[in-house]
Parts: C-alpha cells; sequence; structure tokens
C-alpha cells in the first residue's frame, strides 16, 4: 500500500500531471479472510483543486458465510485508510444485491484487518421501512444485529419470496442479535412488533387481521441442542389459526415458554409453558414434542384453570364442537383441572368443577349447578373416587332433581359406587347398581339394576308432551345388560300404574345403534283402572278394569313385525262399567264401522254413557295383517263389547282381518267406517 501512495505522489510531481484530472490505479481482487473484494479501484480527483480528492471504489464486496446470499455493490468510500494488513472505510455509499432482490444506495462502513472484520450499514430503504445492520467478526467469532422499523407486510412477501402467505396490510418492526462462529450460530435475540398485520396463507388454515403482536425469542446453541425462551402477547386484532379464532381486542392474550431443541433428533423440550387468554384459560405444564415423523406429543404434564367457561367454551370448544355430536353444546362455570399425556393418549386427568352449567341447544341433556370432582387414571389399579352433585339435570325433556353421583372411573370402565336416589317427577329413581365397560372398536358393556317410586305420570306425560295422564309410575327394574349389540332384561320389569301392574319379561333389544335395530318383548297387563287410562284422552272414558297380554312382540326399526295381543275385561272384574258415547265411537273406529252414525241418528245419542258386561280387543300381527277378534264369535263377526245394565249397547265387528298400516291410521284419526253395528 506504501508503494501505491509513493507511485501516486510521483506522479503528481511530473509537470504532465497538470494536464491531468484525474489519477486511479486499479488493485482488481483481494481475498482476505473469506471476504472478498472485486474491481478495487483507488483514485485521486480534482487534481486542478485544492484540496484533491481521493476515493476508494468497489465494485462488489463479497461476505463470508453464513451471509455468503449476500453482497454489497457499488462501494464508493470517500474517507478510507488503507495500510499494511487493514482497510477501513469510515465514510461510503454502497448497494445490496441478492438473489432476490436489490436495494437502494445507503450508507456505508467496514473494517478489514489481520485481527478484526467489521461491517455498518444505515439507512438501508427496503419494503417500505428502514434497516441498521451492525455486524463485526474477530478471530473466529463473530456478532450481528439488525434493526428493521415498520417494514411493509406486503413487500417482505415479496422480497422473501413467500408463496403461502399473502399479507394485504401491516407493519413489522424487530431487533435481532445474533453471534456465532464462523458458519455455527451460538445465540439468537429477536424482538419484534407486528402491528396491523393482516395476512393470510392459501389455504385459508391461518388469517390474522389487523393483528398487532409482541414478541422476543432468546436462544443459545449447546452441544447437546438449543436452549430458548419466549415471551410473546397479542394487543390488538383477531388471529385464526384453523379452527380456532381469537379476537385479542375484547381479551388480553399472552404465552411465554422455555426449554430445549434438538435438531438432530427432531425433538423440543418444553421445560416451562404458560399460555393465558384474560378469564377463559390459564394453561401451565412442560412436555416434550417431537417432529420426526408428523407432530407427536410423547409426554406432557399441563393445567389448566378457567374462571369463565363459558368464554372458553365459546371460543376453544365450540369450533371443535361442530358438525359433531357434541355441536350445540356450551358450558358455564369455573374449572381447574390436571392432566397428563403419553404419546397422544390422555393417561390421567383431576378436574374440579364449580357453578357448572350445561346447555344443548337441541335440548338433549343440561346441567344447572354442578359441582365436584372427576378423577380418572388409565392405570387399571386406580381407585380414587369421584363425585358429582348437581341441582338440576335435564335428559331431553325429563328433570332429575338434586343428586350426588358418587363413582369411580378408570381406564375403559365407569362404575357408581353407592346407591343413589334421583328425584324424578315427584317421586324417585333409585340407582342400585350401574357400570360400563368400554371395549376396543366395540360397543361397551352396560349393567343398570334400579327401581321407581311413585313417578308422577301427569307430569311425565306432560314433559314428554302426550296427553296428560293421572296417578303414579312404581316399579323394580331388575338387571339390564347391554353386551355384544344387545339389550337385555335380566327378569321381569314390573309398573305399577292405574292402580294395577304391566310385567315386562323376555325384553333383548339389538343393533340399537345401527340402521336396523330389533326389539323383543313379552307384556302382561293386570287389572289397570280404565277410568284413569282413559279419563283424559280424547279417545273417551271408560270406567272398570283391563288386563290382558302382548306376546311374542318383535319389533324392527321399532315397527312392529308380529305378536300377539288381547286386551280386555278380566273375569272377576266386579267393578262398575260404564263407557262413554265418544268411546264408543273410539272403539267402533278400531274395528271399522259406523258407530257414529248410528248413534247420532238414534235415541241412544240422548245418554251420555252407556253399561257394558264385557270389552276386549285382540290381535295376531304377521305378514303385515292384524287377524282381529273380539269378546266373544257372533254369527256374523265378533263382539268387542257386549251390553250390560241400561242403557246397554253392543259393538260387533264384521271384518276380521286388517292391514296394520290402515289399523294404525284409525287409531290416529279415530274416524268412522261402515263395518260395525251398533244395537
Amino acid at each position: 500500500m506504501i508503494r501505491i501512495f509513493i507511485s501516486l505522489v510521483f506522479i503528481l510531481l511530473l509537470p504532465v500531471a497538470n494536464a491531468l484530472d484525474a489519477v486511479s490505479i486499479n488493485a482488481g481482487v483481494i481475498n482476505f479472510k473469506n471476504w472478498k473484494l472485486a474491481g478495487v479501484n483507488i483514485a485521486l480527483t480534482d487534481l486542478t483543486q485544492s484540496p484533491q480528492k481521493l476515493a476508494l471504489t468497489i465494485d462488489q464486496l463479497s461476505l463470508p458465510k453464513p451471509f455468503n446470499d449476500l453482497k454489497l455493490v457499488n462501494i464508493r468510500c470517500t474517507a478510507f485508510s488503507w495500510r499494511n494488513e487493514e482497510l477501513l472505510c469510515r465514510q461510503g455509499r454502497a448497494k445490496i444485491h441478492s438473489k432476490r432482490w436489490q436495494s437502494p444506495s445507503f450508507n456505508f462502513s467496514f473494517l478489514i484487518s489481520q485481527n478484526r472484520t467489521s461491517l455498518k450499514l444505515t439507512g438501508l430503504q427496503l419494503a417500505g421501512g428502514t434497516f441498521a445492520v451492525d455486524g463485526d467478526e474477530q478471530g473466529n467469532q463473530w456478532r450481528l444485529q439488525v434493526n428493521a422499523k415498520a417494514v411493509d407486510g406486503r413487500l417482505i412477501r415479496k422480497l422473501l419470496q413467500l408463496k403461502s402467505f399473502d399479507p394485504t396490510g401491516g407493519k413489522i418492526s424487530f431487533k435481532l442479535d445474533a453471534s456465532g462462529s464462523q458458519t455455527f450460530l451460538k445465540t439468537f435475540s429477536l424482538n419484534a412488533r407486528l402491528d396491523g398485520l393482516t395476512v393470510q396463507t392459501k389455504d385459508g388454515r391461518f388469517a390474522t387481521e389487523s393483528l398487532t403482536l409482541k414478541t422476543h425469542v432468546n436462544a443459545q446453541n449447546h452441544k447437546n441442542g438449543w436452549r430458548w425462551q419466549n415471551q410473546s402477547s397479542l394487543i390488538e386484532g383477531a388471529l385464526y389459526i384453523e379452527p380456532l379464532y381469537l379476537d385479542a381486542g375484547k381479551q388480553s392474550i399472552s404465552w411465554d415458554a422455555q426449554g430445549r431443541w434438538d435438531e438432530a433428533s427432531k425433538r423440543i423440550e418444553i421445560q416451562s409453558a404458560n399460555y393465558s387468554h384474560s378469564l377463559a384459560a390459564d394453561l401451565s405444564g412442560n412436555g416434550i414434542v417431537s417432529y420426526k415423523d408428523g407432530v407427536n406429543i410423547e409426554k406432557a404434564d399441563l393445567s389448566l384453570r378457567s374462571e369463565d367457561l363459558q368464554l372458553l367454551s365459546s371460543v376453544y370448544l365450540k369450533p371443535f364442537f361442530e358438525q359433531t355430536a357434541w355441536e350445540g353444546v356450551s358450558l358455564a362455570g369455573n374449572l381447574q383441572a390436571d392432566f397428563s399425556i403419553v404419546q397422544q393418549s390422555l393417561t390421567a386427568l383431576s378436574a374440579a368443577v364449580s357453578n357448572l352449567e350445561i346447555k344443548d341447544a337441541a335440548g338433549r341433556a343440561g346441567v344447572r349447578g354442578g359441582v365436584g370432582t372427576i378423577n380418572w387414571s388409565v392405570d387399571e389399579s386406580f381407585d380414587k373416587p369421584s363425585d358429582l352433585s348437581w341441582q338440576q339435570l335435564n335428559v331431553r325433556n325429563l328433570p332429575i332433581g338434586p343428586a350426588r353421583l358418587l363413582f369411580l372411573s378408570k381406564a375403559n370402565s365407569f362404575k357408581v359406587l353407592e346407591k343413589t336416589r334421583l328425584p324424578f317427577l315427584g317421586g324417585t329413581i333409585a340407582i342400585n347398581q350401574f357400570s360400563l365397560q368400554a371395549k376396543k372398536q366395540q360397543e361397551p358393556e352396560i349393567y343398570f339394576d334400579g327401581n321407581m317410586s311413585n313417578v308422577s305420570l301427569e307430569q311425565l306425560s306432560r314433559a314428554l308432551n302426550w296427553t296428560p295422564l293421572s296417578g303414579t309410575i312404581s316399579g323394580a327394574i331388575p338387571g339390564v345388560t347391554y353386551r355384544d349389540k344387545t339389550l337385555r332384561l335380566g327378569g321381569e320389569l314390573i309398573i305399577k300404574v292405574f292402580d294395577g301392574a304391566v310385567k315386562i319379561s323376555n325384553l333383548a333389544a339389538s343393533g340399537l345403534f345401527t340402521d336396523i335395530s330389533r326389539f323383543h318383548s313379552d307384556v302382561e297387563i293386570d287389572n289397570l283402572d280404565l277410568e284413569q287410562l282413559t279419563g283424559k284422552f280424547k279417545f273417551g272414558s271408560i270406567t272398570g278394569k283391563l288386563s290382558g297380554f302382548v306376546r311374542e312382540l318383535t319389533l324392527e326399526n321399532w315397527r312392529p313385525l308380529s305378536f300377539f295381543a288381547w286386551l280386555g275385561t278380566p273375569d272377576d272384574d266386579d267393578s262398575t262399567h260404564r263407557i262413554s258415547q265418544k268411546a264408543v265411537k273410539s272403539i267402533a273406529s278400531i274395528g271399522g264401522g259406523g258407530a257414529a252414525g248410528v248413534l247420532s241418528r238414534s235415541f241412544l245419542s240422548l245418554f251420555e254413557t252407556f253399561g257394558y258386561g264385557k270389552l276386549g280387543l285382540g290381535c295376531y300381527l304377521h305378514d303385515g295383517v292384524c287377524q282381529l277378534m273380539g269378546v266373544e264369535a257372533t254369527g256374523s263377526g265378533y263382539a268387542i263389547i257386549t251390553g250390560g245394565g241400561l242403557p246397554r249397547i253392543n259393538v260387533i265387528g264384521y271384518n276380521p282381518q286388517v292391514d296394520w298400516d290402515v289399523l294404525m291410521e284409525r287409531l290416529s284419526r279415530i274416524t268412522a267406517s261402515d263395518e260395525v253395528i251398533i244395537e
């Protein structure tokens, strides 16, 4: 370098120099510590002026790895020095050129020496924002700082050629501080702020709207991988990550985490993490996630606290419930839960709820005033019980009053631990035993044993939107099992109703949750009070007793295929037998006849009720045809009602066979035809 300057001085002393305006020396290409300077030229200009100007120009400066993608071009230094093994540009201008983008001119300075190299860029304008870059290298160690302000998100996409993202607005500011050794990155620190960012991916699974986000990331590279820390918060705007939609304008949302990242094994160890969303959720815990073959949660221990289950439900649960059996279900109350996950599967759960409310838009079920603790573990030896109580439980339109349930839940089983009485429609339902055993790829096994006591028929019929009935229901419910897709009654189900009893035996049902369900049963009916049974029906009122049976009943998809049924007056019935004119018409219509016309055209229309001796109607259903029979055979048909007392009336049926669909239509319409004669 000294020789170059001596040459310049010698040239200046020559007389010919007075005729020159500039003198330059081309140094060609200089390689120094992986920095490459091409087209180096030193020029002395304005020779006729005083003072003259000495300038360094460099066509291209190539940086060492890992920044070798960037090249500085059109470098001009107006304040520089070049001593032995040191090149210093204190004041200059340059441009950036890379495979992806170019920049306008900016302020530039650099130092290249034996012990140290440094680079500083200021006033760099890119993507609508400003950048400042400060890099330094000593020995094998390097450090880089980048400070960017108000960078346009749309232009960033163009510069970085991000095909998946499509920003339509927003600014990005960040400060990056990194250090390393040669190509090895040791530390990394990033402070970033996104203001008003609106972006959407091509597949629509991720989007932001006017989002303002602050984030800070620190990372240190050790022999066993990266140690990292992160703190982030959403300040304004909205974020969509399919299927979740988060509105940061209404609630504060923040998260922080720290852990280790092993790039070789493709595993992330989250040593601690916390996600906070206002009152909706505070989730904390730790875990290990691998991403070698897709994302897999190897292990996680998490705690969830919510002081507003309604907010938690609407934001985090509702999107996952859509188009499932849980659609329309919402929660309210408070929750504290701890749970563990191993290899993507839940292994343990302990959850405490209070002020729990469950609402179902479809009206399938609901809970009000729920409180309790639910414990569960995949371990078969787990024995920690759970308890749940409520002020009101609704199943469809059926209300169950305040009660407490003590149970054990583990692995794939559920079992009630003590006898439980459930207040139900003025009476009670007692659960003596209940257990459920889930099966892999099979329907569960269920066992139930209990009884009913004094359940109001009037309240039950009103809840089910039936014609109001009077009386109560009581009875034992023996062992009911559901196994191998078949529901069976272990004994006889006896229901005390209308001052009589209904006994159900040989009950079995299969395919309940398939497209083809079948039901089998035998039913015995003993001395029901007809006045209670018919008093509130549009059918008409009847006094007396009713007994009968339905044997070998077979239903398919709840449509009768075959049975043999009889309903009639018991032989030993000595109660008063009266039947209203309306009931006579209804019974006559079942058998098909002109009861309505006969009654209205004769003196019988003057009476509201009639006496009868016996009534009875039977049906043998086979191949869709019901073979009808009455109390007794007559010369021309069968008697459905025989007279007794005054005024007395007989109803005779003449058509012994009726199509089942026709019979059902008659029952539903209670209309008249011309096949019954009333005498």
